[in-house]
């Protein structure tokens, strides 16, 4: 059992993606490349990156990282072991609330084997929920399924919409 189960780097990837592609709210986001294993912050260079030829050694390996701020300016990071953070807790903790339900297709997805867990896709609003954990340990904002689930979305300024106030004077 050499990782062939393990999930990759590609997978908590599209699954930080997919969280930004459904948080339109986060700014300033900027991709970079890390090094993941011991003594990786010996490869950072005095500007805070490390240098694309930086030489690996055999228990160390590229991945990713993600950066974004949220509307009050919290700068937040997301890379492969806080996404696999947010899936383990996901799928391990009992206390999910109302997540529960939400959280079932993300078990059944964890516990597939590699192969065809590669194959299948989870939705934004599952990857939304999974890196809200992850940076959060809950879920802060509706991840968009809950929509669907309970009905139309509340909206405490639906009056104030350009769009329904115009419909509402006609």
């Amino acid at each position: 059992m050499s990782g062939e189960h393990l999930i990759s780097d590609e997978e908590t990837r599209s699954i930080a993606e997919g969280f930004l592609s459904v948080s339109p709210w986060l700014g300033d986001v900027e991709w970079a490349r890390t090094v993941l294993g011991p003594h990786a912050e010996f490869l950072v260079g005095f500007d805070g990156k490390i240098p694309e030829n930086a030489t690996l050694s055999d228990d160390q390996r590229w991945s990713w990282a993600v950066s974004f701020s949220d509307p009050a300016g919290r700068r937040s990071t997301l890379n492969h072991e806080v996404v696999l953070g947010g899936l383990t807790r996901l799928v391990y903790d009992k206390d999910t609330g109302s997540d529960i339900y939400l959280s079932l297709p993300i078990s059944q997805w964890f516990t597939e084997p590699s192969e065809t867990r590669c194959s299948l896709r989870l939705s934004a609003p599952q990857q939304s929920l999974i890196c809200q954990h992850a940076l959060y340990e809950r879920t802060v904002f509706p991840t968009g399924e809950r929509e669907e689930l309970f009905g139309k979305k509340l909206d405490f300024f639906s009056d104030q919409r350009p769009d329904t106030a115009s419909s509402s004077e006609a």
